[in-house]
């Protein structure tokens, strides 16, 4: 079953680059490998485009809130997704920060040789701007898909 397109949200208009090595799924809100829609439209796009997937997820350092609990949290899971993409022959790429800004370049590096590059939709935290920023950066579509509940966020006019 196709993600319904109402979950699906465009952030540029560039082209998908058929001749890239790989779709990008960056994991930044939607941390888990299954009831995950923009997993899933990575995989349509594979499966459209005859390219393997690269799963990139990333950590932070330096924001607002970052505390070592919420990053052990994230950490421990990020080893439960690396495990899970490894059982279905998927590539997986686990960034931790050092530093602040260590990591900055990273995304774009990795969508130098993507098809497209699809990411996790969430409405709240600093995601929409790093989203919004990464979708202006990079040569090929971007899109965002929301896999935040039953209820698609664009199913209402109001909350």
């Amino acid at each position: 079953m196709a993600v319904p397109t109402i979950r699906i949200q465009r952030r540029n208009q560039r082209p998908v680059a058929r001749d890239g090595d790989y779709v990008l799924y960056w994991m930044t809100a939607n941390r888990r490998m299954g009831w995950n829609f923009a997993l899933q439209r990575a995989v349509e796009h594979c499966a459209e485009l005859g390219k393997p997937l690269l799963v990139f997820e990333a950590l932070r350092a330096g924001y607002r809130w970052a505390s070592d609990r919420l990053h052990r949290f994230v950490i421990d899971g990020m080893a439960d997704n690396r495990r899970a993409c490894l059982a279905a022959g998927v590539t997986y790429h686990g960034y931790v920060e050092p530093i602040p800004d260590a990591g900055k370049g990273l995304l774009a590096a990795l969508a130098e040789r993507a098809c497209v590059v699809v990411g996790d939709e969430f409405p709240a935290f600093f995601l929409p701007r790093m989203h919004d920023s990464a979708a202006a950066k990079v040569a090929v579509a971007y899109e965002s898909v929301d896999s935040n509940g039953v209820l698609p966020l664009r199913a209402t006019d109001k909350a």
